[in-house]
């Protein structure tokens, strides 16, 4: 290079040794897995109190059959859930998330036909009271 293209001595920067590259490494690797595991917390919150609707039912008593049947009518008239994936033999699936008053509201306004259906939601709306 002529001199007059190359950087004055004094501003020429010094390749760190193996051993101050090593520490550096290592401190970006703890930060990195500090934001992860921030963010993995954050997440998990989030997601203990927001469940899909047939979780909910599920959790409140009703059988799987009942809580299948049921979130079918549910799912038409729910608003307001969050947006997430499920995981099911291995693949995800998108799903929506409610709050468990969400649900209750739901369930306030649900008029079912079926015998077994209207036990349940008498129950559900029972237990949350």
């Amino acid at each position: 290079m002529c001199k007059q293209h190359s950087p004055p001595e004094d501003v020429v920067k010094q390749r760190p040794t193996p051993a101050e590259a090593r520490i550096k490494r290592h401190m970006k690797q703890a930060e990195r897995r500090n934001q992860v595991a921030t963010r993995n917390a954050a997440k998990a919150a989030h997601r203990n109190e927001r469940h899909t609707i047939a979780s909910h039912l599920r959790n409140m008593g009703v059988d799987e059959a009942t809580a299948t049947g049921m979130t079918a009518t549910l799912r038409k008239r729910a608003t307001g859930g969050v947006k997430g994936f499920a995981k099911k033999n291995g693949s995800r699936r998108a799903c929506v998330r409610y709050t468990r008053n969400q649900i209750l509201g739901l369930l306030a306004g649900y008029k079912p036909r079926k015998a077994e259906f209207k036990t349940a939601r008498q129950n559900l709306l029972a237990l949350a009271a």
